[in-house]
C-alpha cells in the first residue's frame, strides 16, 4: 500500500488550527453550544470541516467533542486525539498561535500535543478513502477538547452517546506501541496561616500537568524571581522546576515558612512515596502550582505512579511524611492506570506495523503521560514522537519536525487499514 503525504496541505491546514487559541480552561467565552469555550469549539468545528470538505461524515457532540468517520460496516475502530492546548508559557521565540517554518521544523502551541497529531490523523482518513483501500470496519478520528484539564469532560460527553470503538489508538505520546500508562493523581496541600506572620506573597505554575518554569515571590519589600525550563508532568526530569530553584532561593536568603518547609520535602523520597514496579517503573513527582500570602498556603503535586499500586497507600504515606507541618491533604483528581496485555491482537498488531516500518524490534513500552486510551476499552498510545527524537510538549517552542510528521502518516494509515479488517 502506497499512499503519498502531501506536505503542503498537511501544513496548510495545520496552520490553520494552531491560529485558533484553544487553551484549555482560557479558551474563550463558555456558552451552551461552546461549553469548554468558543475557542475549543472553534477548533473542533475546524477539524469537522476539514473532514466534510474530504467526503466524510462528521459530528460535533455538544462542543464537547466531535468525530470524522468513513467506510461502513457494524464495527468501528479509532484513532483519539485532542485539539485544546496548555497555556503558552513565558519567553517564546516564534508565535506561539501559528505555524512557524524552520527547515524540516515547525513551531506553534499545540504542533506536537496534539494539533500536529490531529491533522495527520484527519489526512491519514482521507487517504484511506480516497485510495479505496479494502476494509471491514468503518475508521473513525475522535476528536476531544478537554484532554489537558484532566477531568476529560470530552470523552465523558462522548461515551454517553456515541459509539465505542473495537480497536483505538491515540497518536498522543510515542513510539513503539505503550501499552501500560501509569496512573495519574494530583494532590493539593493547603494550610491557614496565623496572624502577624511576615507575609510571603508567592506564585507559581499555571497547569498541573507541566514543569513551572517560572515562580516569583514578595518577601519583607523584596521581590525574589526564578526561572526554569517547562516540561510535561510525565518526564519532569526532562524540566527545570523553577518553584523548587525559588523556595531553595528563599530558604538560602533565610526565610522561614511553612511553604517553603513543604517545598523541601517535595521529592518522592521527602514525601514516602519513592516506589516503583516491574511493569511502569518508577513513580514521579511534580510539584506544579503554588500559592502563598498572608492568609493561606497551597501547593498542587502531579503524581504519575505505577501500574500496580493504589492511590490510597500512595496518599497514606504522603500524609504521614507530612503531617507535622500542619497542611490539609486531599486527592483532587485521579485518572486510573491502563494496563493492556502486551500479547492482545491490539498491542502485537500495531507493534507489527511499527516494526515492520521502522525495523525496531525492541518490543511495546510504558509511558508515564495520560492519553485518551484510558478512555476505552481496547486501546493503547502509540503515535507521535520516535525513539530518539526530543519531545517537545508542553513546552516553550513547541516544535515537530515534518520527516517525523509523515513518518507518522505512514504508520498511522497502516495502523488503522489493519485494525479495520
Amino acid at each position: 500500500m502506497t499512499i503519498h503525504f502531501d506536505k503542503q496541505a498537511v501544513l496548510e491546514a495545520l496552520r490553520g488550527l494552531l491560529q485558533i487559541k484553544s487553551v484549555n480552561a482560557n479558551a474563550g467565552a463558555v456558552t451552551q453550544e461552546a461549553p469548554l469555550g468558543t475557542g475549543i469549539n472553534e477548533a473542533i468545528n475546524y477539524v469537522l470541516d476539514l473532514g466534510k470538505s474530504f467526503g466524510l461524515t462528521t459530528k460535533n457532540c455538544d462542543g464537547y467533542c466531535g468525530y470524522v468517520e468513513f467506510g461502513a460496516g457494524p464495527e468501528m475502530v479509532a484513532a483519539i486525539t485532542h485539539v485544546d492546548t496548555v497555556e503558552v508559557g513565558d519567553d517564546w521565540t516564534v508565535p506561539p498561535f501559528d505555524l512557524t517554518i524552520d527547515g524540516d521544523m515547525v513551531y506553534g502551541r499545540g504542533v506536537l500535543d496534539d494539533k500536529g497529531p490531529t491533522i495527520v490523523a484527519l489526512f491519514a482518513l482521507k487517504a484511506l478513502k480516497d485510495a479505496k483501500v479494502p476494509i471491514n470496519k468503518r475508521i473513525r478520528l475522535i476528536i476531544g477538547g478537554d484532554e489537558e484539564g484532566g477531568s476529560w469532560a470530552c470523552m465523558k460527553r462522548y461515551k454517553e452517546t456515541e459509539e465505542t470503538p473495537v480497536y483505538a489508538f491515540s497518536p498522543d505520546s510515542g513510539f513503539p506501541v505503550i501499552f501500560a500508562e501509569k496512573g495519574i493523581m494530583n494532590v493539593i496541600f493547603e494550610k491557614e496561616l496565623e496572624a502577624g506572620r511576615p507575609v510571603l506573597n508567592l506564585s507559581s505554575g499555571k497547569q498541573i500537568n507541566s514543569v513551572p518554569d517560572v515562580a516569583r515571590a514578595d518577601y519583607n519589600g523584596q521581590t525574589y524571581e526564578a526561572r526554569g525550563k517547562s516540561a510535561h508532568a510525565s518526564d519532569p526530569q526532562k524540566g527545570d522546576n523553577a518553584l523548587l530553584k525559588l523556595a531553595g532561593e528563599l530558604r538560602a536568603a533565610g526565610i522561614q515558612h511553612p511553604l517553603l518547609e513543604l517545598l523541601d520535602r517535595a521529592t518522592p523520597e521527602g514525601f514516602g512515596i519513592n516506589r516503583s514496579d516491574q511493569v511502569s517503573g518508577e513513580l514521579t513527582l511534580n510539584p506544579a502550582i503554588a500559592y502563598g500570602d498572608e492568609n493561606i498556603a497551597v501547593l498542587r503535586c502531579d503524581i504519575r505512579y505505577p501500574v500496580t499500586m493504589k492511590s490510597s497507600e500512595l496518599c497514606a504515606a504522603i500524609q504521614k511524611a507530612t503531617v507535622d507541618l500542619g497542611f490539609s491533604l486531599k486527592m483532587d483528581h485521579e485518572t486510573l492506570p491502563l494496563h493492556v496485555d502486551r500479547e492482545s491482537f491490539l498491542v502485537t498488531s500495531l507493534q507489527k506495523v511499527y516494526a515492520d516500518y521502522t525495523g525496531d524490534t525492541s518490543g511495546p513500552i510504558v509511558s508515564g503521560g495520560g492519553t485518551y486510551a484510558r478512555a476505552f476499552d481496547n486501546a493503547v498510545a502509540f503515535g507521535g514522537v520516535f525513539p530518539g527524537e526530543i519531545n517537545t510538549c508542553h513546552q516553550t517552542d513547541e516544535f515537530w519536525s515534518i520527516d517525523s510528521m509523515a513518518k507518522n502518516f505512514d504508520i498511522i494509515v497502516k495502523a488503522l487499514a489493519v485494525l479495520a479488517q
